[in-house]
């Protein structure tokens, strides 16, 4: 079998496999009038155990975190460190009076495993990252914002599109948590939105 013959068999497996799904940015939007009285002091971001990491490389894993850009390691703290930065730097412009912590639990977190990155057809691939968030305030220990459920999904970029994996698709993922973050402050953009595409 040719190496066209392949590539074609694996992309109508994974569009048979996957179908196209809905993904989402989304959050329960906070005042600027209540945000631009904050400084974020920390960002703390757990990790659940019972959260499954993928290690088999499937085109279409199950699990609930996938991330193989940061090479071998501890993939959990890979992520971790992922959300602190896009959180941090979403919201390193808030400069008030108002010192508070930001504790994040991981939900998922989905790109995409080598194999798909390299075979998945064009225009396909989503990096889906879904957190809750509770604010509180440092100094009290007063909850400010009560937990809730953010997700910020984007469109991945496959070889076949001239994407790049390792530290660009590191990069991609913390600015969309950062504009997602921006837009859940109310110091940026409103990124709302829904989309369909191929993948998980």
């Amino acid at each position: 079998m040719s190496a066209v013959s392949r590539k074609i068999i694996s992309s109508l497996a994974l569009i048979g496999l996957a179908g196209c799904s809905g993904f989402l940015v989304d959050y329960a939007p906070i005042s600027p009038e209540v945000s631009r009285s904050w400084t974020v002091k920390a960002v703390h971001v757990d990790v659940p155990e019972e959260l499954e990491v993928n290690t088999t490389n499937a085109m279409i894993p199950s699990e609930d975190i996938v991330w193989y850009g940061d090479g071998p390691g501890n993939t959990r703290a890979q992520v971790a460190a992922i959300l602190e930065d896009g959180l941090s730097e979403g919201s390193k412009s808030l400069r008030g009076p108002v010192p508070v912590v930001f504790d994040v639990e991981l939900v998922q977190f989905h790109a995409l495993t080598p194999r798909a990155f390299h075979s998945a057809p064009s225009g396909t691939g989503v990096e889906s990252v879904r957190y809750k968030i509770e604010v509180r305030d440092a100094r009290t220990q007063a909850v400010i914002v009560p937990e809730q459920m953010i997700a910020s999904d984007g469109r991945a970029l496959v070889a076949v599109d001239g994407g790049e994996d390792g530290i660009a698709e590191r990069r991609r993922i913390v600015a969309k948590i950062a504009e997602t973050t921006r837009g859940w402050l109310g110091i940026g953009r409103d990124n709302r939105t829904e989309f369909e595409r191929l993948g998980r």
